[in-house]
């Protein structure tokens, strides 16, 4: 069995951190919020995308080790193809990044409708205070959590909203636009066992958030969301909802600048990965996707 405090150890992997820190021109800077915000500005930019979770499953579906993008992989891939990475892969990249700038750092665990312990963000803690970093839902803002006071945190399109569960110890973290709120999930602040992380990361290489391709970024006016063939642009204005299935390739180059090579692979990829699910009962699609 592989040694997991050597493959998850965020001290570690230094020349993904450089190589971050020259690709966006920026310079170690004194660790205060100021510039941990400037570093969350720019890690933001880097997508949330399931298509290179997809075809490293495929690559490697019976190594568990194999299977995890490094933050090398991710920031490569990122210069090189555009890529980005799904909420485990950006939360420890990112929890790398800013261990070497001296922040102190934790990742924690959090429950979604879909299921429990599936999305992890990072807790930093500054001056005392402590803060929600969320790469994996592209939250561009630290949040600072504080069990005695909701916290409000509004941009030109939606807006986040933080509150705390006593009762339970949990908390809830919702989204709001002008069509109304919507919770996304819960987690407490208790920072996980890089074992634990490992565990879940590898359990979340057969959630159903895999069996769909799925991307996300942040634009200037606003954001851009896709799943299977079905993309959304939310701005200023409003929603609007595009039909992608004729021009899928095309539509996704266009807008995440993912070469059309990589998302046939990813597609290809996507089937043989569900086939061999079915095979070892891992995968039991509902009756709408039979």
């Amino acid at each position: 069995m592989a040694d997991l405090q050597f493959i998850l150890d965020p001290t570690k992997n230094a020349e993904s951190v450089q190589a971050f820190l020259e690709y966006f021109h920026l310079s170690l800077q004194r660790m205060d919020l100021r510039y941990l915000e400037e570093l969350l500005s720019h890690f933001s930019t880097l997508p949330y995308e399931n298509i290179s979770k997809i075809i490293k499953l495929h690559n490697h579906f019976e190594e568990k080790e194999n299977r995890i993008r490094l933050p090398e992989e991710l920031i490569s891939d990122h210069i090189s193809f555009r890529l980005g990475g799904t909420c485990f892969s950006l939360t420890y990249f990112l929890q790398t990044i800013l261990v070497h700038h001296g922040f102190r750092t934790y990742p924690v665990m959090a429950d979604m409708r879909a299921g429990n312990n599936i999305h992890t963000v990072n807790i930093v803690v500054l001056n005392r205070r402590k803060y929600l970093i969320d790469p994996g839902y592209l939250l561009n803002h630290p949040m600072e959590i504080n069990p005695e006071r909701r916290r409000l945190y509004k941009t030109e399109f939606t807006g986040v909203e933080l509150q705390f569960d006593a009762a339970a110890e949990f908390y809830n973290l919702f989204t709001f636009d002008s069509a109304g709120k919507k919770w996304r999930y819960r987690f407490k602040d208790h920072p996980v066992p890089w074992e634990d992380y490992f565990h879940h990361w590898q359990q979340s290489f057969f959630k159903p958030g895999m069996h769909g391709i799925s991307l996300t970024r942040l634009t200037p006016d606003g954001l851009i969301f896709v799943h299977k063939d079905f993309m959304r642009e939310t701005t200023l204005s409003g929603k609007r909802n595009i039909k992608i299935k004729r021009n899928y390739h095309e539509a996704i180059s266009g807008v995440f600048g993912i070469d059309k090579r990589l998302i046939e692979q990813a597609q290809a990829a996507l089937e043989d990965n569900l086939r061999r699910e079915r095979e070892l009962g891992i995968f039991k699609p509902k009756k709408e996707e039979l």
